[in-house]
């Protein structure tokens, strides 16, 4: 089926794509007593192999690598990172090679199940101490330029640029053509890098649908800041122009966005009894979420609900985690030394989690 961009705005078509996902995704009805009926847009079930948000982004992200024959892929995340596994799935289906640059967060069980998945891949981990990775990734490309006569594709942390942003301005124009008159008030997901989030807030304001985005914040505000919302949204709007001018000339005033700030804490990937209840009662609805995005920002919908702050308001939860079963387990001989004691206090924490 062709992505719901190329249906309101086929100038579009100009941007390399490579189909990996199986779109358009279900909205599904649910019950559940703060909110009576919530919405899901089931993006985990964006692809059976490896889904969550992050293949919308990589079909534009990937299509590129293969339009510049690239070899490998180069991009970023935390240890746990789903977008550097999604990366490293989609990537190899390719015949690229996957390389990420990864940097700690708190241990948890989704972060060591995404660790064995890569030893199952034999991605190139590149390790760094903190949350910036520029100057290995320069080490990288320049092995890898010698090695291939060409660089990797380097790909962001998140998958998030202009280009990969066109997913979600995608998305939202499916949504809308989906539910019609039935769209919601209100829309809540994790805000990671913030692709997804003002992908889908101008895809929105482009077609005048009147839905407020509501982006809860699980990674550091330098990765989530208002500032970088905003140059992400003149990125993305201008690359949009270049191919079909029609689509119109948003600001990010323009746009029905909330950037929420008070569920990070105590940071990245630590793991609450809120996210863990959260967690319990999505699972508890057939729904497969995880604490460090998805279930902040089911944590943080719940408690608005809870505070009557969405009374008489139609909320849609927006699923960006994978529900495709997990890779099975790899190697661990086969990861970085600092992994394999990661991975050990992990499982001594939360117990050994392959799925």
């Amino acid at each position: 089926m062709a992505l719901a961009l190329l249906k309101h705005h086929p100038g579009c078509s100009v941007f390399p794509h490579i189909e990996l996902g199986t779109l358009p995704t279900p909205v599904e009805d649910f019950e559940i007593p703060e909110l009576g009926t919530m919405l899901v847009k089931r993006d985990d079930l964006t692809s059976p192999v490896y889904g969550g948000n992050k293949v919308r982004k990589l079909e534009f992200l990937l299509g590129q690598a293969r339009a510049e024959n690239r070899r490998a892929v180069l991009t970023f995340g935390a240890y746990g990172s789903n977008h550097a596994l999604a990366t490293a799935v989609h990537a190899t289906s390719l015949g690229l090679e996957p390389h990420v640059v990864l940097s700690p967060q708190a241990p948890g069980p989704f972060a060591a199940a995404t660790l064995r998945a890569h030893a199952t891949l034999g991605t190139v981990i590149h390790l760094v101490e903190g949350w910036e990775g520029a100057r290995e990734a320069q080490r990288v490309r320049r092995e890898l330029e010698h090695r291939d006569g060409i660089g990797p594709l380097e790909i962001p942390m998140g998958g998030t640029n202009a280009l990969g942003a066109l997913g979600y301005v995608s998305a939202a124009l499916e949504l809308v053509d989906q539910l019609g008159s039935r769209i919601p008030d209100r829309i809540y997901l994790a805000g990671g890098t913030l692709g997804t989030a003002v992908g889908l807030a101008l895809g929105f304001a482009a077609v005048g649908a009147k839905v407020r985005v509501i982006s809860v914040r699980v990674t550091p505000e330098s990765v989530a800041s208002a500032a970088r919302a905003q140059a992400l949204v003149a990125e993305t709007v201008a690359l949009l122009r270049e191919a079909d001018p029609a689509f119109p000339a948003l600001t990010l005033p323009d746009l029905a966005l909330d950037l929420r700030q008070d569920w990070f804490e105590p940071g990245y990937g630590v793991v609450t009894p809120e996210t863990s209840a959260a967690v319990a009662r999505m699972a508890a609805l057939g729904l497969t979420i995880e604490t460090t995005y998805t279930g902040k920002a089911v944590a943080a919908m719940l408690s608005d609900a809870a505070a009557g702050a969405l009374a008489g308001q139609s909320v849609l939860f927006w699923n960006t985690y994978s529900s495709a079963p997990m890779l099975e387990p790899g190697p661990v001989e086969v990861l970085p030394g600092l992994l394999r004691e990661y991975l050990d206090q992990c499982d001594r924490l939360f117990g050994e989690a392959h799925a």
